[in-house]
Parts: C-alpha cells; structure tokens; sequence
C-alpha cells in the first residue's frame, strides 16, 4: 500500500515573496486550506515544510512555506512535487477509493470472466 500520495506539483514560482504555484491532482483544491505541513519531493528526498498561506491563481494553487522565505529560494522546487502522507488524506465514502489503490488490480466482467 502506497505511504504518501502525491497532491500536486510545483510547476512556477508566483512573486517574490515566496509563494510557488502549484497544478492540485485533487477533486478540491480547497483541500489544501485544511493541511498545515506537506512533504517536497526534492531530488528524491522529502523535505516536510509548513503551510504559512494558501491563494488561488485560476486553476492553480499558490503555497507559501515557512522555510522558504523569498523566491530565490523556491526556484529550485520547480517540478518537484508534494506529497501528503496516507493518514492524512480525506476520508473517502463508503465503496470508493484511491485510483492509486486501484492499479494492478484485475477486472472482471459481470459473468465472473476477467477483462482482457
């Protein structure tokens, strides 16, 4: 079972005060309002960083972090993307699930034949 599940990606830095906007993979980009720390995947290393705001560019989310205080230091996470853990995620309905809870796993067709 996958540990942590990727939420978005860091695509642009947004100012210069440090914000980075970022591409949500979330159904409710308003979401992330209700985390106060994430996880950077930096170079195959993640970095746990604290939300310090949350805006919102058209479809894009801007994040400003408490440990990267202007834009020079948040130009090299372009790219990178950000990752929650597992116990964090929202809490699905009943007989729904995580796509990536999903993959890999067989289909069959309603007469019990699998799906090729």
């Amino acid at each position: 079972m996958q540990e942590y599940f990727e939420i978005g990606q860091i695509v642009n830095t947004y100012g210069i005060k440090g914000f980075v906007k970022v591409v949500p993979f979330t159904d409710d980009v308003k979401r992330f309002e209700d985390l106060k720390q994430v996880y950077v995947d930096y170079k195959e290393n993640l970095i746990l960083v604290n939300i310090e705001e949350v805006s919102y560019s058209k479809a894009n989310v801007l994040l400003k972090f408490k440990e990267f205080p202007d834009i020079n230091m948040v130009e090299k996470l372009k790219n990178c993307y950000i990752k929650i853990e597992r116990k964090d995620a929202v809490k699905l309905p009943k007989n729904t699930y995580f796509i990536v809870d999903l993959i890999g796993l067989d289909v069959y067709t309603e007469d019990r034949e699998i799906f090729r």
